[in-house]
């Protein structure tokens, strides 16, 4: 193989020779820039030593050699020099086995971004199925509940002076309450009204409201990046969206030893959101170091009267999700390295203003 083949250094494919001690022989342009590092830093050295590569990759360029099989592993996180991971599909591919030098060819196909799409969809349409059986149930439920008011009201002029009425104040107070849930549960529907807002400065009004409120201090780092342009969108629903993002990550981290939460900015470019590229996004991420998500719950997550706070209604994150939804954007969770990480993404529409920080 020459290392100057200007095809194999033009691909978009990560590629890797590898020899039969799995020391890096080579590795092209493609693989340098995934893996955060130089063919003068990697050659000669063992790939799972320089790497820490999971023991599923490690085994399959083992068997490789043994066998002469190409062999294809999917769906691995592969570690960069950055301590950062990628998800890659892997092919290890079995070259010069007759010789007494053999080697093997190694193919990482970066897949992050179809998985976020694929996660995405899933997600979308979770939400979608979720808010179509509500607005169906709030129908039946709602037409019957205003009869009972009604009624409740007419028995209640009929009792009037009786102590009986304090059963009809009952079943109307009642009425009332199933109503605000079932509006609660369908979220908001009327159109964002939308103008230039800073969200550091949305960040910041939730982090002292919250702060403020709550008898139990966790530290709270703010990791912003000033370079984020003014966003169009309606500030008092993000408003809501933070701080039942927040509050959660406060609620999550108590009764730990250190109590830390992370408010983190970026700007990325090229996202996909519902299919469509978007050339700019504001990601706004809520971290912080409690205990997790208990994994029973991860899948539905976002769903309606899903929670696993006692005394929680489980409307908040399905409200939140909604409400971003309307600005085009979504929420996405994911841990990492012991960490809860809430992640809201939102389309930058417009650069009124330059955020100043």
């Amino acid at each position: 193989m020459n290392p100057n083949d200007n095809l194999i250094n033009s691909t978009s494919v990560a590629i890797v020779s590898l020899d039969d001690t799995q020391r890096i022989l080579w590795m092209n342009v493609s693989a340098e820039a995934m893996l955060s590092c130089s063919q003068r830093v990697a050659s000669g050295q063992k790939i799972y030593k320089l790497f820490a590569l999971p023991d599923q990759l490690v085994a399959q360029i083992k068997e490789t050699l043994q066998t002469g099989q190409i062999l294809i592993n999917r769906k691995l996180e592969i570690p960069t020099r950055l301590r950062e991971t990628v998800l890659v599909d892997c092919i290890a591919t079995p070259i010069d086995l007759s010789s007494k030098n053999p080697k093997v060819l190694l193919e990482l196909m970066n897949i992050d971004r179809q998985h976020k799409i694929a996660t995405e969809q899933a997600l979308l349409e979770q939400q979608e199925r979720s808010q179509n059986i509500l607005r169906g149930v709030a129908h039946e439920v709602l037409n019957p509940l205003g009869g009972i008011r009604g009624a409740a009201q007419l028995l209640e002029q009929e009792l009037s002076g009786s102590s009986l009425t304090e059963y009809t104040q009952l079943l109307i107070k009642e009425a009332d309450r199933l109503r605000d849930l079932l509006q609660r549960m369908l979220g908001s529907n009327s159109r964002p009204e939308k103008g230039a807002n800073n969200i550091h400065e949305i960040l910041g009004y939730v982090r002292y409201l919250l702060l403020n409120a709550s008898p139990e201090q966790a530290h709270v780092t703010l990791d912003y990046d000033p370079s984020i342009p003014d966003l169009s969108c309606d500030r008092g629903k993000l408003v809501q969206v933070f701080i039942n993002l927040i509050s959660n990550a406060m609620h999550a981290v108590r009764g730990q030893t250190n109590p830390a939460i992370t408010l983190k900015t970026r700007v990325e470019r090229n996202f996909t959101i519902r299919g469509k590229l978007i050339k700019l996004v504001c990601k706004i991420q809520v971290i912080d170091n409690g205990k997790g998500v208990d994994p029973n719950l991860v899948e539905t997550l976002f769903d309606p009267l899903v929670t696993g706070r006692s005394g929680g209604t489980g409307l908040g994150l399905s409200i939140a999700q909604s409400l971003v939804m309307q600005h085009g954007g979504l929420i996405d969770y994911y841990s990492k390295e012991q960490q809860t990480v809430f992640e809201v993404t939102l389309p930058i529409e417009d650069y009124v203003a330059r955020a100043s920080f």
